[in-house]
C-alpha cells in the first residue's frame, strides 16, 4: 500500500533544503546520494509549480512504479467509508469533476435504461460502457440527494 508521508525541511540561505538526518534516513537516501525533485507543472511549457509540492526521490527509482503498475490500494478510513454507506471492502469507482472527486461503491449491475445505440455512440468516442454506468449511477445519486455534494 502506498502511504504518503510528509516531513518539514528547512531552506537555507543557499537554496538548499536541511532535512533531519533522522528523517532522510527513513526514506532511504543518504548523504552524497544523487536525487531528483518531482513537480507537476501548470501546463504544457508552462513550468510553473503553482502547488508548490514536490516529490523528492533517489535518482534511478521510480517512486510510483507501484500506481502505475495498478498494484496500489486505495484505503479509506472505516468511518469515512461508514458516513457514504460504502461497505468497507467494497471495491470503489473513483470520479474526478471540476474541482471535486466523487468516490462510489463501483457498480457490477448494468443498467438497462442506456439504450444500446448511446452505449455504440459512447464507444466509437472511446467512453466504455463502465464509465457511462458510473456516469449515470452518479447522476441518479445526486437526484436522489445521497451524493452528499
Amino acid at each position: 500500500m502506498v502511504q504518503l508521508v510528509e516531513m518539514t525541511g528547512i531552506l537555507n540561505e543557499k537554496g538548499c533544503i536541511e532535512i533531519p538526518i533522522v528523517l532522510l534516513a527513513q526514506t532511504g537516501i543518504r548523504t552524497g546520494d544523487e536525487v531528483n525533485l518531482v513537480y507537476i507543472a501548470a501546463g504544457e511549457g508552462d513550468y510553473r509549480n503553482e502547488s508548490r509540492e514536490f516529490i523528492l526521490k533517489k535518482a534511478g527509482e521510480d517512486p510510483m512504479e507501484e500506481l502505475k503498475s495498478g498494484e496500489a490500494e486505495l484505503k479509506l478510513p472505516p468511518q469515512l467509508l461508514a458516513d457514504a454507506h460504502i461497505p468497507v471492502d467494497a471495491d470503489l469507482d473513483i470520479v474526478c469533476r471540476d474541482r471535486m472527486i466523487v468516490i462510489l461503491p463501483a457498480g457490477e449491475e448494468e443498467s438497462e435504461e442506456v439504450p444500446k445505440e448511446l452505449l455504440d455512440i459512447c464507444a466509437d468516442l472511446g467512453i466504455p460502457k463502465e464509465k457511462v454506468n458510473i456516469v449515470l449511477r452518479m447522476t441518479e445519486e445526486e437526484e436522489n440527494g445521497k451524493a452528499g455534494i
